[in-house]
């Protein structure tokens, strides 16, 4: 039994009845919109449209950017599958990019020789998908360059990280297209739900009538297009407009969190890297364990006293799925997979159960010395 979950959230249930009793009576469509205009202000977009959930919002960002059957579309091989499934779900096909060693983010210099060899092949990729893995934005200066100097459109899966910034901005207003998720282990949750923001007008639309069953502007049914039920459900919307206003304190929560993590825990059990430009949503506190131990295992073990942690991605590159697609590969991800671990970091956690997941993670650590 699970005593300490991996990711709990707060939800202030006196802003979700007041945002409930406020819209009594009033059209549905008045909740999402209300909570679009409400995240769109709040990351410093131009535009945002709710759907159902992060990975439709990629499914929608390539559709809307054209991305076809046999088109390549970079992205990192360190990242959860929903970043990927989509890819695989407008019949492209994914180029794999390998991580820094620092941030754990898609590796610059190997997306750069991924574009020059692809264009040096005349088969440059439709879109290339970062992702500010578990919080902690990419090195999006770097990206934005060698996209600019290719010509390939940025899309920025922050599904993990809304509540970050990069040198004062938030993160999903970069690219062309940024994606936020409101599943239910996030730090701002509508127990299911996504966005995606962006600052083109005709993006913005084109997003929203494919969300919406494509459904032409006539005063009756009218479809010329294949459409997608990807709307967010109203309930959703005044679940994520509720967190959304404490985002904020959550962000501050779980970076709170990390930090005495790190004061627990020693020099080598190392963690993603934060600069000085940049302010990390520490989504979920990970670290690296020390050589010689195996991430897998340790939560195996922690499982068995009821703290729930979970391993760190297993590199889309050697997944089954991925069996065939190209990928630029360093050995970072291979390491972060085999030595990694997600710690609990709820919005609620307090220290005392901390220093609890530290004893017992601590206690089953093969140490060097």
């Amino acid at each position: 039994m699970i005593r300490i979950p991996l990711s709990y959230n707060s939800i202030n249930t006196s802003a979700l009845c007041s945002i409930l009793e406020q819209y009594q009576g009033v059209h549905h469509n008045q909740i999402i919109q209300d909570f679009e205009d409400q995240l769109a202000k709040e990351v410093g977009a131009a535009y945002a449209v709710a759907v159902n959930s992060g990975t439709a919002a990629i499914h929608l960002a390539l559709l809307v950017l054209g991305v076809k059957p046999n088109d390549l579309v970079i992205a990192p091989t360190f990242t959860y599958v929903a970043t990927i499934n989509p890819v695989f779900y407008v019949g492209a096909n994914p180029v794999l990019i390998d991580s820094e060693q620092d941030t754990w983010n898609m590796h610059p210099e190997l997306l750069e020789k991924a574009l020059e060899e692809l264009s040096n092949l005349k088969k440059l990729p439709k879109a290339i998908v970062i992702v500010h893995t578990y919080g902690t934005p990419a090195s999006i200066t770097e990206i934005l360059k060698m996209a600019d100097r290719f010509g390939v459109p940025v899309i920025e899966d922050a599904a993990e990280s809304l509540g970050a910034t990069y040198k004062g901005k938030s993160v999903g207003t970069f690219g062309k297209l940024g994606i936020f998720s409101f599943n239910n282990n996030k730090s701002v949750t509508g127990f299911g739900g996504g966005a995606i923001v962006t600052n083109n007008e005709e993006l913005a639309k084109r997003v929203r009538f494919l969300a919406s069953q494509a459904r032409e502007n006539f005063p009756y049914y009218e479809h010329q297009k294949v459409g997608f039920n990807y709307s967010m459900n109203p309930l959703a919307a005044a679940y994520s407009m509720s967190q959304l206003l404490d985002l904020k304190k959550f962000t501050n929560k779980r970076k709170d969190i990390f930090k005495h993590y790190r004061q627990l825990f020693p020099p080598d059990f190392s963690a993603q890297r934060e600069f000085a430009d940049v302010r990390s949503s520490r989504w979920l506190s990970t670290f690296l364990l020390p050589e010689g131990n195996d991430g897998v295992s340790v939560v195996s073990r922690l499982k068995e006293v009821g703290i729930e942690t979970r391993p760190l991605w297993k590199p889309m590159h050697r997944q089954p799925l991925c069996c065939d697609c190209k990928a630029y590969l360093n050995g970072f991800s291979d390491d972060f997979f085999q030595r990694g671990i997600c710690l609990p970091s709820g919005n609620d956690l307090d220290t005392k159960t901390q220093d609890e997941v530290f004893f017992s993670t601590i206690g089953l650590v093969v140490r060097g010395y």
